[in-house]
């Protein structure tokens, strides 16, 4: 039954019945990082937040979802106590999270709110954004031991949160033509459909294989929006090479079945986590 889940560009993992993605091109490098992103099975949640459930704010039964941080720490390897959360309204803005930012969102209050992005160079420190339709953006760059997470929705792609997280991670000491990126599970161009006043802020983004929207056929004002490939352009912009991004080729809302979907779910749903941590 396992088999029959698809990977598109990236690497299914099983423990039990917890399944989990990772994109290949870091696993090259799993010695120094550790990486994944959530799926909807494997946990202990019911209801529309069945199972894997990693949202704290929706209503679920506390005590279940830290289960299931506790299970999903210990199928990536990571001290879920330790993770510090961005605190995320589709912004632009960036938190360089340090030791002092372990455990900020799960067993600690957070001193800092519209944070969509995360950095950091420290070791044994978690990071993560929860998802539910957005883009997932992970950043690694080996040389300089940096690593980096953003929650990328249309609005916070409108304002250029991969190109700044880039440009933040530069100013750091990472270069990058040696910067590797997996843009993670979200609503595909097959799914995501929205209206002239969202196309407006996309108007002319292209990349090799032409716009990154396209008209909903007989349905005037209507528009497939790949935000993806629209974090994409923004990365090959800022210098990225294009063999080092990986788009994850998974939509949420086509496979429903085992990803939790904002525009499909609404507010009644879980959210899927995005972790990255230097070993």
């Amino acid at each position: 039954m396992q088999d029959t889940y698809p990977q598109g560009n990236m690497r299914a993992h099983w423990q039990g019945s917890l399944l989990w993605y990772t994109f290949p091109s870091l696993d090259c490098w799993q010695e120094r990082l550790l990486h994944g992103f959530s799926s909807r099975l494997g946990g202990v949640s019911q209801g529309e937040a069945a199972s894997l459930n990693l949202d704290l704010r929706r209503g679920d039964n506390v005590d279940h979802v830290r289960e299931n941080y506790r299970r999903f720490g210990a199928a990536l390897g990571f001290d879920p106590q330790r993770l510090a959360f961005t605190q995320q309204t589709h912004t632009a803005n960036i938190r360089i999270a340090t030791e002092e930012d372990a455990g900020k969102g799960i067993v600690r209050e957070r001193d800092y709110r519209d944070i969509d992005g995360l950095i950091t160079g420290e070791r044994n420190l978690p990071i993560i954004t929860h998802h539910a339709d957005c883009s997932s953006l992970f950043f690694y760059d080996p040389q300089a031991s940096l690593i980096g997470l953003a929650h990328a929705g249309w609005r916070g792609t409108a304002l250029g949160i991969a190109a700044a997280m880039v440009r933040r991670l530069t100013s750091l000491g990472a270069r990058p033509e040696r910067i590797i990126a997996g843009i993670g599970p979200a609503s595909g161009p097959c799914c995501y459909q929205v209206g002239e006043d969202v196309i407006a802020s996309f108007t002319g983004w292209q990349d090799e294989q032409g716009l990154v929207y396209r008209p909903v056929a007989q349905t005037p004002g209507k528009y497939w929006l790949d935000i993806p490939r629209a974090n994409r352009t923004l990365l090959l912009q800022e210098g990225l090479q294009p063999k080092n991004i990986t788009l994850s080729g998974l939509c949420t809302m086509c496979c429903n079945d085992i990803f939790y979907s904002h525009r499909l779910q609404g507010l009644s749903r879980g959210a899927m986590g995005a972790v990255m941590m230097l070993k």
